[in-house]
This record gives structure tokens, C-alpha cells and sequence, in this order.
């Protein structure tokens, strides 16, 4: 038995979701797998969890997260006096926390996934919780170099870092559901939670210019939150309307109808680490990869891990080059096949 204790877990939606489940589900071929997640959305989250009930075990816990965090623990300590569990996983340090102690304890093997943002405090306190969890696991798997360099600057031992790249689902045999307003030509994709680190708000700037010359443009902007009423806001001072769309959160099935539209995903990703938030890798460019679609991203965090610079998409220096990036792949279309070819290629060998 493998269980994975995860705070971020569909229904929610978010790369680290993403890579949860399919981990959860690619293990559960050859393993029996629990998952101790955190609820998010009654209704949504039974969905998920009775499409996969013949795979994996899906046990949620809510309330409060002070009482929730240690709800989980009670439950994994359960499932320790069964004798079965093989290795437990944790989404991030946050989740081995509170039961590594018994864990060591009774000799079960543990692997702490790292993704970036979790690891950026400069409260001293919180750094000490998290050196001392990290310090106290089997193994980390980093999603980067770049999230790797982190840990090490943190914890400064030779305790095992790996990096494995996240996988990312190839959608193309999936099923797809039509979308209807997505009209435009070329169509600029962003596939991302709305927070400032995603940089939507310069890909919109980028938009008022580029109408300019492809007045046919449409920007589709796929996911949910924080950011989505400033974003929305500036969308309907600046009259972009008809060539911005949101659309909220999207399943698989739209996910494909998106990349099969899209001409380019755009996600410049900005430091925000004084906020406690940077881009570790980036999922959504591997999952528009698999479409042949290319990606602009930036010179931030582990992105460049993602997207490699003029060969399966342009990495940006400084977030000033935006535009005359996305302006020069519109207007240069084997430029574009290209790369989009590239992108595919990468996903399809080292991705799947």
C-alpha cells in the first residue's frame, strides 16, 4: 500500500493537482493507493473521486486546517496499525510535518515532492519547521534544478535531492467538448490559476498592441483566482472585450478543444519570491506542448526548464520583450511549426 497526504488535490485546480492525480493513478497499476487529501468542493470532489473509485481510494478531510492537518494524521495512523503501508508520499513538506515523527518511528519509508513556492519564507520560525521536516524524510524529488538549488540553499546538508521533471497528460485521445466562443485567429492561450506570478496582466497589455495588426486576435484566459477581478476590471476599461475571454475553470475535455485552437500558450511567469511566490517548473506548457502548440515564458524560476529558448518555444529576459516576442512568432509561421513540432517531440520522449 502507498498512501500520498496532499493539500492540493482535484477537484482544486493547479499544476501540483494535476501531478498528484496522475502520480496517484499511474502507481495504483501496480500498487494498492490511498490518498488523505484536503476537501475542496463537496460536489466536485465526489465527482473525481467516484470516476476513479476503481483505482485509487480518495479520503477527504475538512474543517478548519489547524484541526484538518491533524484530522489526516489520525487517519494515517489508522492506517499504520494496519502493517501495510509500503511508503508514504507527501505533495510537500507540509503535509509529512506533523506525522514524519511516527513515521520514522515505525521504520516507513517516506518521499517529500518540491515544487517552489512552499519553500520560500522569511519567517524564521516556518523555516525551521521546514528544514527540520525536510531534514527528516527518506528522499526529496525535486520538480526542477531550480527548485533543487533552493533546497539545497536551505537546508545546507548532504541529505539525497533528485529532480524529476513533472509528467503531463497527453489529451489528444481524450474526448473533447467544444467550446463556442472561441472564435479568434490566431488565438493566445494562457492555462493558469490567476495569480499576479502568472503575468496575465502583461500578456493583456501585449493584446492592446498586437490588435493592432491582428485585430482578429483573441486572448483566452483559462482558470480561476485571486487575480480574476483586477484582471477583469482592466479588461473592460481598455474595451478588449470582444478579443479577451475568460473562462474560468476548464476540464480535460475543454482543455483539449483549447489546445487544439490555440496558436500560442503565453505565460510569462514574474519573480514574486518577496511574496513567497515563483514559478517552479510549469505544467501547462508541457500539456500544450503535447498539441504542438509552443510557449513564451520567462526567465524566472525553473521555466526555462520547461521551455527550452528557440527550441520548443522563446524564453524572455525582461518582461519588456513580451510583445515584439509574440509579434515575431505571429508573423512567422514555419518559425512557429517549428517550434510547435519540437514542443511535441520533448513532450512525447521525456514528458508522458
Amino acid at each position: 500500500m502507498i498512501v500520498i497526504l496532499t493539500q492540493c488535490f482535484p477537484s482544486r485546480f493547479g499544476g501540483i493537482e494535476s501531478l498528484v492525480s496522475n502520480l496517484s493513478l499511474e502507481l495504483s497499476k501496480s500498487q494498492q493507493v490511498i490518498v488523505l487529501a484536503d476537501r475542496h468542493h463537496f460536489f466536485n470532489d465526489q465527482i473525481y473521486d467516484n470516476l476513479h473509485k476503481d483505482k485509487i481510494l480518495v479520503c477527504r478531510i475538512g474543517g478548519l486546517k489547524f484541526f484538518r492537518r491533524r484530522k489526516k494524521i489520525k487517519e494515517l495512523k489508522s492506517l499504520i496499525e494496519s502493517e501495510q503501508i509500503k511508503l508514504v508520499i507527501g505533495d510537500s513538506w507540509k503535509s509529512l510535518e506533523l506525522g514524519i515523527g511516527i513515521l520514522n518511528k515505525k521504520n516507513i519509508p517516506t518521499v517529500c515532492l518540491a515544487h517552489g513556492n512552499e519553500l520560500l519564507s522569511d519567517n524564521e520560525s516556518k523555516n525551521k519547521r521546514i528544514i527540520k521536516t525536510l531534514n527528516s524524510v527518506n528522499q526529496i524529488v525535486a520538480n526542477s534544478f531550480f527548485t533543487k538549488q533552493l533546497i539545497k540553499n536551505l537546508i545546507k546538508s548532504d541529505l539525497n535531492v533528485d529532480v524529476i521533471y513533472p509528467g503531463a497528460v497527453d489529451l489528444n485521445n481524450d474526448k473533447k467538448s467544444e467550446i463556442k466562443n472561441i472564435v479568434g485567429s490566431p488565438v493566445i492561450l494562457t492555462l493558469a490559476r490567476l495569480e499576479k506570478r502568472k503575468g496575465h496582466i502583461f500578456v493583456i497589455n501585449a493584446v492592446k498592441k498586437l490588435l493592432l495588426k491582428f485585430p482578429k486576435l483573441q486572448y483566452v484566459i483559462a482558470g480561476d483566482g485571486p487575480e480574476y477581478k483586477d484582471l477583469r476590471k482592466f479588461v473592460n476599461i481598455n474595451n478588449l472585450n470582444e478579443n479577451i475571454i475568460f473562462l474560468g475553470r476548464v476540464n480535460d475535455s475543454q482543455k483539449k478543444y483549447l489546445f487544439e485552437k490555440a496558436t500560442l500558450m503565453v505565460m510569462p511567469t514574474i519573480n514574486e519570491s518577496k511574496n513567497k511566490s515563483i514559478e517552479g517548473f510549469g505544467i501547462a506548457y508541457l500539456e500544450a506542448a503535447f498539441f504542438s502548440v509552443p510557449s513564451i515564458a520567462s526567465n524566472v524560476g525553473g521555466t526555462p526548464e520547461a521551455v527550452l529558448d528557440n527550441i520548443t518555444g522563446k524564453i524572455i529576459n525582461k518582461i519588456d520583450d513580451l510583445y515584439e516576442t509574440i509579434f515575431e512568432l505571429l508573423n512567422n509561421h514555419d518559425k512557429l511549426k517549428s517550434l510547435g513540432d519540437n514542443a511535441r517531440k520533448r513532450a512525447k520522449a521525456e514528458f508522458s
